[in-house]
C-alpha cells in the first residue's frame, strides 16, 4: 500500500478536554433547590393555566402568581430562615418570568455566547474562547418547560412553521440586549429543543477595557482614528463571537459627527448615543393573513442611497447587500463599514464579492476592481483580539487582480 505524503502542521495530539466555565448560581445549594423544587412542583407546574395568564396579561396577574408562590413558603416552610424564603422566590421569579439557571451567564460581562444544546449540556463563549458551562437544568421536562415558557415571553410560535425563530430582548437584563434564536425539536436531528443567545452590551466596551482584554493596543486605536478621519472605509471579518460587532460599534463613534450614518442590520447590535447623525434600521418581516411582507437589508441600503448619507454600515453581510458595497464606491463616493465571516483579511473581500454575485452577473474580477475607487481597510480577527489588518494598495492591471499592503500581522506563538 503506497504511503501518505504529507507534513504534519500539529504535535499529534488531539484536543478531547473541554474547558469548564464556572459559574456561581443561586441554584447551586442542594438543599434549598430542593426546596425550590417542591415550591415549583405544587404553584408552578400545578397551575399552568395561571403561569400562561401571569406572563401574557398584566401586573396584576403576575403579582397574583408571585403572591401564591409567597403563601405557599410560608406555610410549608414555617421554619425557614427569612433569607432563605427571599431567595427560593427569587428562584421562582426567574424561572417562570426570566433566563432561570442561566441567569449568572446572562449577567457575566465577559460571557458573549449562550447555547443549549440539551438540559445539561449547555456551552458558552466567553472572551473569545469556548467552554462547557457548570449550569444546568433540573431534568429534561424542566427545561421544556422552561422553554415553552420562553417561547411564550417572546411572542415565539411552537408549530412546525415556525420551527425557526429569533427575537431581541431589549429588557429582559440590565446590562444587556439579548438576541435570542430559537431551533424547535422538530428540526433538529437530535429531537432537542435548542437555543443561541447572543450578549450585546447595552453600553458600549470601553477601549480600555479592549485593551486590557487583548483586543488591540493604543497604537491601533491610533491607527484606526487616522484611518477612519481619512476617509478610509472599513470591512471586519472572523467567525463568530470573534469581536468584530464589538469593534464595529466603537468604531461608529469615531465617525465626525459632521457626517451622516445609516447603519442597517438584522438585530440591533450596533449603536450609539454618541453620533448626532447616525439613524439605524433593521429587517423586519410582516405576516398578515396570507401574505408576508419582508423589508431587506437591500431594501433599507437601497433607500438610503436617496437620503444623503455619507457612511453606509452594515451589520453583518451574508447575501446581496454586498452589492451596495461595490455601487457605493463607484457611484456615491460615500463609504462603508460591515463585517463577514471569513477565514483571513483577504478572503473577506472574495466573501463580500461572492455575496454580491447572489443579486447581480458582474464577474468576480470587475467587483473586486470596483473597491480600488475608495480607500479601504480589511481588519481580521479571532478570539476577541485582532490578527491582521490589510489595506487595499491598487489593483494590478497585469494580474487583474487588488493589490495588498499588510499593516499588522499577529505573531502567532
Amino acid at each position: 500500500m503506497p504511503r501518505l505524503t504529507y507534513k504534519k502542521k500539529t504535535n499529534g495530539s488531539l484536543n478531547l478536554v473541554s474547558k469548564v466555565y464556572h459559574a456561581d448560581s443561586i441554584f447551586g445549594q442542594r438543599e434549598v433547590n430542593e426546596l425550590f423544587l417542591q415550591l415549583k412542583a405544587n404553584v408552578c407546574d400545578l397551575n399552568p393555566a395561571l403561569v400562561v395568564k401571569s406572563i401574557t396579561g398584566t401586573e396584576q396577574d403576575f403579582i397574583m402568581l408571585m403572591n401564591r408562590a409567597k403563601d405557599y413558603v410560608e406555610r410549608a416552610y414555617p421554619l425557614t430562615s427569612m433569607e432563605v424564603k427571599r431567595q427560593l422566590l427569587e428562584m421562582f421569579r426567574q424561572c417562570v418570568f426570566g433566563y432561570y439557571v442561566l441567569t449568572p451567564l446572562i449577567v457575566a460581562k465577559d460571557v458573549s455566547d449562550i447555547k443549549v444544546l440539551d438540559y445539561d449540556r449547555i456551552v458558552v463563549k466567553a472572551n473569545g474562547e469556548r467552554y462547557v458551562s457548570d449550569v444546568k437544568f433540573f431534568s429534561e421536562e424542566d427545561y421544556k418547560s422552561w422553554y415553552e415558557r420562553i417561547l411564550r415571553i417572546h411572542k415565539l410560535g411552537k408549530s412546525e412553521e415556525n420551527a425557526l425563530g429569533h427575537c431581541t430582548d431589549r429588557k429582559g437584563v440590565d446590562a444587556f440586549y439579548l438576541r435570542i434564536d430559537v431551533q424547535l425539536s422538530c428540526i433538529t436531528s437530535t429531537e432537542k429543543n435548542n437555543i443561541h443567545i447572543r450578549k450585546m452590551p447595552k453600553e458600549k466596551l470601553s477601549w480600555e477595557y479592549l485593551k486590557e482584554n487583548g483586543m488591540l493596543d493604543d497604537e491601533m486605536i491610533e491607527y484606526l482614528k487616522d484611518r477612519i478621519m481619512s476617509g478610509y472605509g472599513f470591512l471586519i471579518s472572523g467567525r463568530g463571537g470573534s469581536g468584530k460587532s464589538t469593534l464595529l460599534n466603537n468604531m461608529l463613534d469615531l465617525i465626525p459627527y459632521n457626517e451622516s450614518i445609516l447603519v442597517s442590520q438584522e438585530s440591533d447590535e450596533l449603536y450609539s448615543h454618541e453620533h448626532p447623525q447616525i439613524q439605524f434600521e433593521h429587517t423586519m418581516t410582516v405576516r398578515k393573513n396570507d401574505t408576508v411582507t419582508e423589508f431587506t437589508l437591500e431594501d433599507e441600503l437601497r433607500l438610503g442611497l436617496l437620503q444623503d448619507i455619507d457612511n453606509f454600515v452594515i451589520g453583518e453581510i451574508k447575501g446581496g447587500e454586498a452589492l451596495h458595497v461595490f455601487t457605493t464606491a463607484m457611484s456615491t463616493g460615500a463609504r462603508f463599514f460591515g463585517t463577514i465571516h471569513s477565514n483571513d483579511a483577504r478572503s473577506s473581500v472574495t466573501r463580500l464579492a461572492q455575496c454580491a454575485r447572489y443579486v447581480s452577473d458582474y464577474p468576480m474580477e470587475t467587483l473586486e476592481e470596483m473597491l480600488t475607487c475608495m480607500p479601504f481597510v480589511l481588519i481580521h480577527m479571532s478570539h476577541f483580539s485582532i490578527d491582521e489588518i490589510v489595506e487595499i494598495d491598487g489593483w494590478d492591471e497585469k494580474e487583474k487582480r487588488l493589490k495588498y499592503q499588510t499593516v499588522y500581522l499577529k505573531e502567532v506563538a
